[in-house]
């Protein structure tokens, strides 16, 4: 059978494909619907290879390890006989899954020439959390904009999938104009577009329009779920507006309120960014024993033994405000460890945790060639621009704010 976009999908059933499309358009665009298609493709095909791959993807996002290791089984016993797209759709998968993050990149580069219309693959590798971000390369932004750009001339130019990424590379490297009149395309090519309404808030955050973020989120974010895959970093999105509007109170109200409520409901790695980054950035600018314990009890509900090199740097956030030295060496341990794997993001991690330290400490000196070698090396911690900016902040802001959280967990050492 053929989909949408013309790619050969071994399946029987017609109503096994049009559920399963409607699956992956629901991932493609952060909308509610994507696990529940799935199952009902699942329950017209038990075998078809490429619904559990999407399962296994879906199941990750959840941080639900087991149930994405058994649906990943299922999809590579359910590719033999499959076309070479379809099996190396579910080798990409399985390398995500597997934790093989390197490999899973190479392998997407390989698949997008071979089948530049499989969008799902191509999807894996280009987000903030994506395989191209995550890599720890300096240049992850340009390479991400390549690779983009050179599946475009083979999708129809007003995808909205399509746009929305070629908007995205576009704010990311630095051409904000362009990639913000881009994200405004896509989203009236398709309101309900949570990633599309993600990327259009980047722009407006480069171009520095707050108040018309907020504008905008005031008037979308009412018809998203909030329990959607990006309702909560879209609140996120709100309170960076609103300190840049000068508004800390409405700031915290919006990180104790919607940012923190939306922990239990949403993909764990995506509230430990959110939580952590808007606690310390309020710190920076002065608050004190702000009520961090949601945020705390998340970090170490889903991370006591640590996260990628993106997350470990908000762990370290986490630690430094809580007094947490143990906490601030373990992850220093872990950093090293990704490090000798080869993953050039941690050094940089591992940097800014000791122009912490130095900080705290009084010694300036030190301070300022952990932040000179930080700041020079940034990009290969991955996320985004604005996501990286608290680093940049710390730096700018010459202190740490020691005294932020109330009912911290731990004591100095």
């Amino acid at each position: 059978m053929i989909d949408l976009l013309g790619n050969t999908v071994t399946v029987s059933s017609a109503r096994a494909l049009r559920s399963y499309e409607r699956a992956v358009d629901a991932q493609l665009h952060a909308w509610p619907g994507a696990a529940q298609a799935v199952d009902e493709a699942l329950a017209e095909a038990p075998k078809f290879a490429l619904a559990h791959a999407l399962r296994a993807l879906l199941a990750l996002t959840y941080s639900r390890i087991d149930e994405a290791r058994d649906a990943c089984a299922s999809a590579v016993a359910g590719a033999a006989g499959t076309s070479a797209r379809e099996q190396s759709h579910v080798a990409l998968v399985a390398a995500i899954v597997g934790g093989r993050p390197t490999q899973a990149l190479a392998q997407v580069q390989q698949h997008a020439r071979s089948f530049p219309t499989d969008v799902l693959s191509a999807a894996t590798a280009v987000g903030a959390y994506g395989l191209f971000a995550f890599s720890g390369r300096h240049d992850h932004d340009a390479a991400r904009r390549d690779f983009v750009e050179s599946l475009a001339p083979h999708l129809p130019p007003e995808l909205p999938w399509l746009v929305v990424h070629r908007a995205w590379v576009r704010i990311e490297c630095g051409d904000t104009a362009e990639g913000l009149e881009m994200a405004q395309r896509a989203m009236a090519l398709r309101p309900q577009n949570g990633h599309g309404a993600h990327v259009l808030l980047h722009g407006l955050y480069e171009a520095q329009q707050p108040q018309q973020a907020l504008d905008f989120l005031q008037a979308w974010l009412p018809g998203y779920a909030d329990d959607a895959l990006m309702w909560g970093h879209l609140q996120w999105h709100g309170a960076l507006s609103e300190l840049a509007l000068g508004d800390d109170a409405a700031a915290t109200r919006r990180l104790l309120g919607p940012v923190m409520s939306y922990l239990p409901k949403g993909a764990p790695y995506m509230g430990l960014p959110d939580t952590a980054s808007l606690l310390w950035r309020l710190g920076l600018r002065g608050a004190s024993a702000l009520p961090a314990q949601p945020a705390l009890a998340h970090a170490q509900r889903h991370f006591s033994n640590g996260s990628n090199v993106f997350g470990e740097l908000h762990l370290a956030l986490l630690a430094v405000a809580s007094r947490d030295d143990a906490a601030l060496a373990a992850g220093l341990q872990r950093l090293e460890q990704s490090a000798a794997r080869g993953h050039e993001g941690a050094p940089v991690v591992a940097t800014f945790i000791h122009a912490l330290m130095a900080t705290r400490q009084g010694d300036a000196d030190a301070a300022q060639r952990h932040w000179h070698q930080c700041l020079q090396e940034l990009p290969r911690i991955g996320g985004s621009h604005a996501q990286r900016a608290v680093v940049e902040l710390t730096h700018q802001a010459g202190r740490l704010p020691l005294e932020l959280l109330a009912g911290q967990l731990a004591a100095v050492s």
